[in-house]
């Protein structure tokens, strides 16, 4: 090969691996930008350290972008949850029983809160007891959680509730059909009570009568979980930032969320709420045979949702349930 021949071949070679390497920069995981995760929201209060997470940039400084998106209808965000199109929902623990045992890829990552007053049974002036509400008409969301928490209440009183007309609704629509008179009583959460009441209604029986029924959950697609570790423990980081902020600085939270979500900063609350420290969280993703643990309430819920047919199977509470973004 004669040298002008040696010359030609080697630039050559030079332009093909300068194509190479130059396609490989193109192509870089690096370089691709990852989505923001999608998270949707209610406005019960033991979910809006989201809005101070997104608001107070803590999703940002921990490195995850999060699109959250309010949806006030509990029924479509599960609706939505459960056909994928978000990456994570807030919702009450049995909400996402009930998602789980038609989509067992959605999984549960932490608990948000504990309600503690804030669900309750509200009712007409005309009810002053539990044991009054027999042969009336209770508004609740049949076979979901509010049917096991209106059940509760009605043992209390020595009742069932074949004692009771149940009326199948969700939580924001209790206070305008107990002022229409459709309903005597109905199941429901804030910010909704104190609307009813703030309307006339009386709290019949609350939360802080059910200790550990009631908790709040955070929850994504496992394809997520699998995909993107690093940004659901970031996303974490963020959350429990926020919580933390919340509690030192309640004026400056309320008036954030108040802001974002076009409302009174004297309408958003912490009252009736336990809101879930990660310490909080690691003591309630241990087995028990209490509604302390999370597993055991699950399972209530599983087991009650079954018996009442909003279930066909029960889910599979120890693959519901994964705590290790906790740890």
């Amino acid at each position: 090969m004669t040298m002008n021949l040696q010359n030609l071949f080697r630039a050559f070679i030079c332009f093909l691996l300068s194509i190479s390497l130059a396609t490989c920069n193109i192509i870089s995981p690096a370089k691709i930008e990852k989505p923001p995760l999608k998270v949707t929201y209610n406005p019960w209060p033991g979910f809006l350290p989201l809005v101070i997470a997104k608001e107070k940039g803590f999703f940002a400084k921990e490195g995850v972008k999060v699109e959250i998106s309010y949806l006030e209808d509990t029924q479509l965000q599960m609706a939505d949850m459960g056909a994928g199109k978000y990456d994570g929902a807030t919702l009450a623990l049995g909400s996402i029983v009930i998602i789980s045992s038609k989509n067992p890829d959605v999984q549960i990552i932490f608990a948000s809160d504990e309600s503690a007053g804030a669900d309750a049974v509200v009712a007409s002036p005309s009810i002053s007891k539990v044991a009054d509400l027999k042969g009336k008409a209770l508004g609740t969301g049949i076979g979901g959680f509010g049917e096991l928490f209106a059940v509760k209440m009605l043992e209390t009183a020595n009742l069932t509730s074949e004692d009771v007309n149940l009326v199948n609704m969700d939580g924001e629509q209790v206070p305008g059909r107990l002022k229409k008179g459709d309903i005597q009583a109905g199941q429901t959460w804030e910010p909704y009570v104190s609307g009813a009441v703030k309307s006339g209604a009386r709290v019949l029986f609350s939360s802080a009568q059910t200790p550990g029924l009631i908790p709040d959950v955070v929850a994504f697609q496992s394809s997520v979980l699998r995909d993107r570790p690093e940004d659901i423990k970031a996303f974490v980081r963020a959350w429990f930032q926020a919580a933390d902020y919340w509690k030192a600085h309640p004026a400056e939270g309320n008036a954030i969320i108040a802001k974002l979500l076009n409302v009174g900063a004297d309408t958003i609350s912490l009252e009736g709420i336990n809101l879930f420290s990660l310490s909080d969280n690691l003591k309630a993703f241990t087995p028990g045979t209490d509604t302390k643990s999370i597993y055991y309430t699950a399972r209530l819920y599983a087991d009650f949702f079954v018996r009442s047919g909003g279930v066909t199977r029960p889910p599979d509470i120890d693959r519901l349930l994964d705590p290790s973004f906790l740890k």
